[in-house]
């Protein structure tokens, strides 16, 4: 056990305050109540940041006598100097070799948010110092993989070796086990928001063919993130009481089929064969397009802020965007260089190109919110804009709501 004093002033100078805690100006040598615990030693607690040291505003003491309380007594309630306020104690068990409280039975209630977890192996050590053995959540069986062990130190979740992570009848025997079967919701209440907007969620529906795939050849525990979100009724990943794991996997997906991720590009682009020709010349129109508008980064120059082609409205979207073509060849090249390159063009060329949308939505905002529609980049918008293209000759110029007059330019063109 140790005594836990908080209220410690919380500073960058550590070793100062380690000083000072072992001098004569100390509490437990400065109160004279406190002179039978003066050989009593300090442990300052700190974080470790990047940038260095930081107190806590904590620390322990730790002394050989056993009449620890009336130490704590003695000293409660005590200044460590005139600058600082009182500082408050309590008796605490402590790690014996990191001195840090422990999370146990015996410590008092909201004594403070830094707490350690009892080791399994020795109950006066913490889980940092000696790391209980981590055993699966199935067969018991402990975890030798050293990077897993590693990893479920710092996390302290459920685990499952890898026999059982692929064997769901195991699983369900988990679910159903004396203790989780007492978690009996028959539903998770967990609100998702929609990702897409409604067009395109029946649109992805149609392309899946109207109903939920079937599961593919996994098992709960692979197919979620968390096992412990499992038995969790908060938690998007819950199962549902009552689930076999056959059932669970077809409700994962058809929670899939009820709310999508993102758009699925139009086919059409898989039938343009990629070559070194459709790479270059779909640089050189980029480029060409640039310089006919008189584009750049700082300023667009004659691109119109709006474009109107076969009944339907484009609007530039200004600035960076997460936006792509969706002309044939234009997603194609994108697609290209997506399965080559890691998405280093999708980050650094495609989010600054600039693209036209007919999203009706806010375009900056969540997939959802910005609406269904398609885009056209830059170079497919110039090869509905004629040569020598000036935009105070064709352009129409209006005030929207916002009161910036604005170029829109309308063509009788397919976009």
């Amino acid at each position: 056990m140790g005594v836990l004093v908080k209220g410690l002033p919380s500073t960058k100078k550590v070793d100062k305050l380690n000083e000072f805690m072992a001098s004569d100006k100390a509490p437990h040598k400065r109160v004279a109540e406190a002179t039978p615990w003066c050989e009593a030693t300090f442990n300052t607690h700190y974080y470790q940041w990047y940038s260095g040291k930081e107190t806590t505003g904590e620390g322990v003491y730790i002394s050989s006598r056993e009449d620890i309380e009336k130490f704590s007594e003695c000293i409660n309630g005590k200044r460590i100097d005139k600058k600082h306020g009182k500082i408050s104690t309590c008796v605490v068990p402590i790690c014996f070799n990191c001195h840090f409280p422990l999370d146990c039975e015996d410590t008092p209630p909201r004594t403070t948010f830094n707490l350690e977890k009892a080791s399994t192996l020795d109950r006066n050590v913490c889980e940092m110092c000696l790391p209980s053995p981590i055993t699966c959540c199935c067969c018991d069986s402990i975890l030798s993989d050293e990077g897993i062990l590693e990893y479920v130190r710092s996390s302290r979740g459920l685990y499952a070796c890898h026999s059982c992570r692929e064997d769901s009848s195991a699983q369900e025997k988990w679910r159903y086990n004396e203790e989780n079967k007492l978690i009996s919701a028959t539903s998770s209440s967990y609100v998702e928001e929609l990702h897409l907007s409604d067009e395109a969620i029946e649109r992805e529906k149609e392309l899946m063919g109207g109903v939920p795939p079937k599961p593919q050849d996994t098992t709960p525990f692979i197919e979620t993130f968390r096992i412990q979100d499992l038995i969790d009724p908060k938690s998007r990943d819950y199962w549902p009481f009552g689930m076999n794991a056959q059932q669970y996997l077809e409700h994962k997906e058809l929670m899939k089929f009820n709310n999508p991720i993102q758009e699925t590009p139009d086919e059409s682009w898989r039938e343009v064969e990629v070559t070194e020709e459709v790479l270059s010349t779909y640089t050189q129109d980029l480029q060409s397009a640039y310089k006919k508008f008189n584009y750049s980064d700082k300023d667009r120059g004659s691109l119109p802020a709006e474009i109107v082609s076969n009944d339907c409205k484009y609007r530039l979207i200004e600035g960076y965007h997460s936006f792509t073509c969706d002309s044939p060849v234009c997603q194609a090249v994108f697609q290209y260089h997506q399965a080559s390159d890691a998405g280093a063009f999708s980050a650094l060329v495609a989010t600054g190109i600039p693209m036209f949308t007919t999203r009706k939505g806010d375009i900056h905002g969540t997939p959802r919110e910005a609406g269904f529609g398609h885009e056209r980049c830059i170079a497919c918008v110039s090869k509905v804009i004629p040569e020598n293209f000036r935009i105070s000759d064709i352009c129409t110029f209006y005030y929207p709501w916002n009161s910036v007059m604005t170029s829109r330019y309308t063509t009788d063109k397919k976009l």
